[in-house]
């Protein structure tokens, strides 16, 4: 992956920061935040470590930055799939498709190392996840209110869980689609990413509607 600006939608900022958050992204998913310095970023970037200072404070504020760079665009295009579903009869693969396809734009658009990092903290945990679970429920509201309306009765926290579980293994297959083919064989070796991504909605589908 590279580290150009253009390939962070929704990114604003200066040059220098699109800089920064490209190459943290790519270093943070590659090695784990832990591993990497400010000065590694800094030398991807082509910048110096004032500059991070500057623009993002503290590594912790960097990885925020990362974080968010892509939160804006899966939220938004989950929205507006959402509001194209009619008023009645929404079935789970449909809201399961409305999950995954937002991270498929992400991945289409060079964002690989983003889905893996946030998939990483969701594993492990550590630096970052509060960021990540701070914002997720408040920017998944209208999917969870569908959710919601296709489970009558089912406890907020039941669909929440599932919902979590549902972004854990869409992340996880997602952020890594060699790795993916590879777990399954070379019978999977030419497992194109849209049948991949058909058969991670199979699994979506059962997640939310349990």
């Amino acid at each position: 992956m590279g580290t150009e600006a253009a390939r962070l939608p929704g990114t604003r900022g200066t040059a220098t920061e699109q800089r920064l958050i490209a190459a943290a992204e790519r270093l943070f998913a590659e090695h784990g935040v832990g591993s990497v310095s400010l000065r590694t970023v800094m030398q991807a970037a082509r910048t110096n470590v004032a500059a991070i200072h500057y623009h993002f404070g503290s590594k912790e504020g960097l990885l925020d930055a990362v974080l968010r760079s892509r939160l804006d665009q899966v939220t938004g295009e989950r929205n507006a799939v959402l509001r194209e579903f009619p008023e009645q009869d929404i079935t789970a693969r449909e809201l399961a498709r409305a999950y995954v396809q937002p991270v498929v734009a992400v991945l289409e658009s060079g964002g690989e190392c983003w889905i893996r990092l946030v998939g990483q903290l969701l594993t492990a945990g550590g630096d970052g996840l509060g960021s990540v679970a701070d914002s997720f429920f408040e920017r998944n509201a209208a999917f969870v209110a569908l959710l919601e309306r296709l489970n009558p009765g089912v406890p907020r926290r039941t669909l929440d869980f599932r919902l979590s579980q549902a972004m854990t293994v869409t992340l996880n297959v997602l952020g890594d689609v060699g790795r993916t083919r590879r777990l399954h064989g070379p019978d999977a070796a030419d497992w194109t990413v849209s049948e991949i991504v058909d058969a991670l909605i199979d699994v979506v589908t059962s997640v939310i509607a349990a």
